[in-house]
């Protein structure tokens, strides 16, 4: 069985325009990432994932800078771009991050890969950890049932086009490890006060000379818990904005179903 680790990123953010190149340890924040997973136990490697669109030719040319290899694909169709990038790496199952994730937890990332070889699900997902700590482990035989002889769409939100059909083999994996299991906590990057919080974070860990490991993240905010008031705020706005992704996703005109 091949598993690789997606990093699915672009550079078309409107709350937060340029979100992908924002400094981060002295580098882009897509740079930052990409050697982030490169070390996720169990898989091949990282991959950027991102569209034709010309404004993703600066992600592709950090990757390359980095020496990380880059697949371009649909600019609206995130399921078809995994699907592409999968068939054209040969890998089985692909563990995606999302490029707005820098505090993602490798560790549970590798405890994803470890259980696609246990248990071969067609999707899985760590819960009970911030939001914008872990990814989505799927099968690419699931990928290629949901994409077949269906228009390409706008699936911006795409996890629960599986969750809610019954022929896919969707397991939630539960954190409750007092260390990790914070799921009110906000990690993503999507407004500017997250990213506040997150210069806030970056800077008291390299005070103590510690790395943007996720285990030294949540340590950190567990010293520091007022800094969560930063961006807690945006929560809400954030919660609306994926249900009108996911009515969109579910609309005929979309090419969702009813």
């Amino acid at each position: 069985m091949r598993i690789g680790t997606i990093l699915s990123a672009r550079n078309k953010a409107n709350r937060l325009p340029g979100k992908a190149l924002l400094p981060y340890a002295g580098q882009p924040l897509t740079g930052f990432m990409l050697r982030r997973l490169s070390s996720v136990p169990g898989t091949e490697g990282v991959l950027l994932a991102t569209s034709t669109d010309p404004r993703d030719t600066t992600l592709c040319d950090v990757a390359t800078e980095l020496g990380f290899q880059s697949f371009r694909g649909s600019p609206d169709d995130k399921l078809l771009r995994y699907r592409d990038a999968a068939r054209a790496q040969g890998w089985d199952y692909l563990i995606v991050v999302d490029g707005d994730d820098p505090f993602v937890s490798v560790r549970h990332l590798g405890e994803l890969a470890a259980f696609a070889r246990s248990e071969c699900p067609d999707l899985a997902v760590v819960e009970g950890l911030p939001l914008g700590a872990t990814g989505f482990l799927v099968a690419l035989t699931a990928l290629e049932a949901i994409c077949r002889d269906r228009p390409e769409a706008d699936t911006e939100v795409w996890g629960h086009l599986f969750r809610r059909d019954p022929a896919y083999r969707c397991i939630d994996l539960n954190e409750s490890d007092p260390r990790w299991h914070h799921p009110d906590w906000r990690l993503t990057l999507d407004y500017p006060e997250d990213y506040q919080l997150h210069q806030k974070i970056m800077h008291g860990l390299e005070a103590r000379g510690l790395s943007a490991d996720f285990e030294n993240v949540m340590a950190f905010l567990a010293d520091n818990m007022a800094l969560l008031d930063i961006n807690r705020h945006v929560q809400a706005a954030y919660e609306a904005g994926l249900a009108r992704a996911r009515a969109a996703a579910l609309s005929p005109a979309a090419g969702g179903q009813s």
